[in-house]
């Protein structure tokens, strides 16, 4: 699906999260992904997803997908790129690919799983490794945090910090920089089901710089997120439908509706199943 990204979610990437223990037919499409903010639960163990954007288009009555948009168009409209996510027999996520309108990756995030959890991530732009995280975790092995590093000298750039409710779902990320200085962090509101339904994304100095809010259907797919802006006052709403579904009922087709008409997206997803 295609919502509104934080800016520059690329730069601040957490390390994602450690291969908590899930149901295997389940696969988690969230943390280390664009999908931080409106996470999804799909079917099945997926061992590729692949998400390409296109300008809507209508044939025949229906909505279908028409010309392919470019990097620039998604930067502009504020949604999330081409992707595509690899995960492994257990569901955790190994790989995350940002591809651009030529089908070249621009941006990657790799993982190393060391019995059952992560140890590292590391960050390419274009091949090359800028910066890598090293995670932490608590008793309990939930992800509690992490260091972000530059791998020319191991120069510590940033650190985060996660706070999990009693069942592990993150409600705070923190963010402070290499001196251990405050710096952003965000607020999660769950639902009774572990859904993300509101965020709230303030600055360093507790000031509330916008609010995402997130309504879901009986399937747990995102329908509406409205993306209430402070500073200027703005609001901007995303009308999400699922039009095409496959044999394990994972989306294939998705169309959004940005600010009643403004912008029309369509994403079309494809899976690789274990």
């Amino acid at each position: 699906m295609k919502k509104i990204t934080i800016i520059c979610i690329l730069a601040i990437i957490f390390a994602w999260g450690c291969t908590q223990k899930k149901p295997v037919e389940k696969t988690i499409l969230g943390m280390g992904t664009d999908y931080l903010y409106f996470p999804e639960v799909l079917n099945g163990k997926i061992k590729e997803l692949r998400e390409t954007n296109y300008w809507a288009a209508e044939k025949d009555g229906k909505i279908t997908k028409g010309n392919p948009t470019t990097w620039k168009d998604l930067d502009s409209v504020g949604s999330t790129k081409n992707l595509i996510a690899y995960f492994d027999m257990t569901g955790a996520l190994t790989k995350y690919d940002l591809l651009d309108e030529n089908n070249l990756i621009r941006y990657s995030t790799i993982g190393t799983i060391e019995y059952g959890k992560y140890v590292r991530w590391e960050d390419k732009l274009k091949d090359s490794t800028y910066q890598y995280t090293i995670p932490e975790y608590d008793s309990q092995g939930y992800f509690v945090g992490g260091k972000v590093y530059r791998p020319i000298v191991d120069t510590l750039i940033s650190r985060f910090v996660i706070k999990n409710d009693e069942k592990g779902n993150y409600t705070k990320i923190e963010n402070f920089n290499f001196k251990n200085q405050k710096g952003s962090y965000q607020v999660f509101a769950l639902n009774e089901l572990g859904k993300v339904i509101e965020t709230k994304f303030f600055n360093k100095y507790d000031t509330l710089r916008q609010t995402f809010v997130n309504t879901y259907n009986d399937k747990g797919f995102l329908t509406i997120q409205k993306v209430f802006i402070e500073k200027p006052k703005s609001t901007n709403v995303w009308d999400v439908q699922d039009l095409e579904f496959d044999d394990h009922g994972n989306v294939l087709l998705i169309f959004s509706n940005i600010d009643k008409g403004k912008f029309k997206l369509v994403a079309e997803r494809t899976y690789i199943y274990y």
